[in-house]
């Protein structure tokens, strides 16, 4: 039997290369979440790199980089009790759209998530949402 997990995507299209939108995305990314707490490799950014996330008063998530293929993909996992989540992996990737480009997320989590673990989907939505929001307006204000 094949078990079927739960998926959701955003997307965003920036009007800017995507060399210059991904430099955007991973400065945006460090100053949101206050900078790594273990570096990966290639430093700083790369495979087993270690953010902490604050959510609510609780201790932090953990989150960390799987794949990092510049400058178009970053696929990542969170953990923490928090979450009511067993498996939470997302992904960023970027495309070339002609001289500007495409940001899409995509996330994957349990087959069947607690009340806690469908609350916290909803809020990393969001938060991702405006996430993305944020390095549209400032990838899109640089160039």
């Amino acid at each position: 039997m094949k078990v079927r997990h739960v998926s959701r995507s955003l997307e965003r299209h920036i009007r800017a290369p995507r060399d210059h939108a991904w430099s955007v995305f991973l400065d945006t990314l460090e100053s949101a979440t206050g900078g790594y707490v273990v570096e990966g490799d290639p430093a700083p950014h790369g495979a087993g790199a270690v953010l902490h996330l604050q959510f609510d008063d609780g201790p932090p998530l953990v989150e960390t980089v799987l794949s990092y293929e510049p400058p178009w993909r970053r696929a990542y996992k969170v953990e923490g009790d928090a979450t009511g989540l067993d498996l939470y992996q997302g992904t960023f990737v970027f495309r070339d759209d002609g001289p500007e480009c495409h940001l899409s997320w995509g996330v994957v989590i349990d087959p069947e998530p607690s009340e806690v673990g469908w609350a916290f989907l909803d809020t990393a939505m969001t938060v991702i949402g405006g996430f993305l929001d944020l390095v549209v307006a400032e990838a899109e204000a640089d160039c």
